[in-house]
Formats: structure tokens, sequence, C-alpha cells
């Protein structure tokens, strides 16, 4: 918010006046936060599927476009609005706890599909690729 004009006295006083919103309202139950993948051991915020800790930055940055295919009118920043729990028909997933911030990109990847979903789709393919030779990990677990 600095690289953006917004003065250190203003964002603190905004996160503290948003912090004590949230705990007046039992919206900042760390446990259920850093089990619904939103916070991370340090309470920083993650994305849910990468885990990488997000800024407030990513609202602010829209996302780079590839060549030949820019669009004037691009809204789409870096961070978006993230379902935990996939989106199912009658079920109500748009409350607390189940919507966090992540990257867009991660976002996409997990579709309607769900993390949990995801992320075993993820561990095939790179469990083909490997076995096939196309792809050599850096580090993974034996």
């Amino acid at each position: 918010m600095i690289k953006n004009g917004m003065a250190e006295s203003d964002i603190m006083r905004r996160k503290t006046e948003k912090l004590k919103q949230c705990q007046e309202l039992h919206l900042f139950d760390y446990k259920k936060l850093k089990q619904s993948r939103i916070l991370n051991r340090e309470a920083q915020t993650i994305c849910p599927l990468c885990l990488e800790e997000i800024s407030g930055e990513g609202f602010l940055n829209r996302l780079q476009q590839a060549e030949g295919r820019e669009v004037p009118d691009l809204t789409i920043t870096q961070l978006n609005l993230f379902h935990i729990q996939e989106l199912q028909i009658g079920v109500f997933n748009h409350r607390p706890y189940n919507l966090g911030w992540g990257h867009h990109h991660c976002n996409v990847v997990v579709r309607d599909a769900g993390i949990e979903q995801t992320l075993d789709w993820m561990d095939d393919v790179l469990d083909k690729n490997i076995d096939g030779g196309y792809f050599t990990p850096k580090k993974r677990p034996s």
C-alpha cells in the first residue's frame, strides 16, 4: 500500500480497525483460518492452493497479458476470491472460513474441482511426467 501512496500510519490504523471488526463479528478464529488454508502458522495470508504468502499489492496489480492477446479493459488482478471447499448445487458455500484470497492462476487450476481433488490430480500429473522421463523434480519426498 505504501508503494501506492498510502501512509504507513493509515495502513496500521486500517489494519487495526479491520482486525477489531473481525474479532467483534467472530470472524477471526485463527485455528479455523489456518485449517481452512487462509492463514499460515505465522498468521500471514496465503493462497489456498500453493500456500505462498500473498500481499495486498496483488489486489492492485493486473495480470500480465500474453502478447497478441491483449485487451484494453482487463480488470483481472493477481488475486481473486477463492472458495476453499468447491461450489456445489444446493450447498451454501459463500460463508466465513470458506472464502479466502488466492492467486488468480491457482484459482483457475482448481476450477470447480476443489483443492483436495486438484492436488490429487496434480500428483498424478507429476507421477506420469516423472515416470515418462519428461520431468525430474528438484525435490520430491520419497
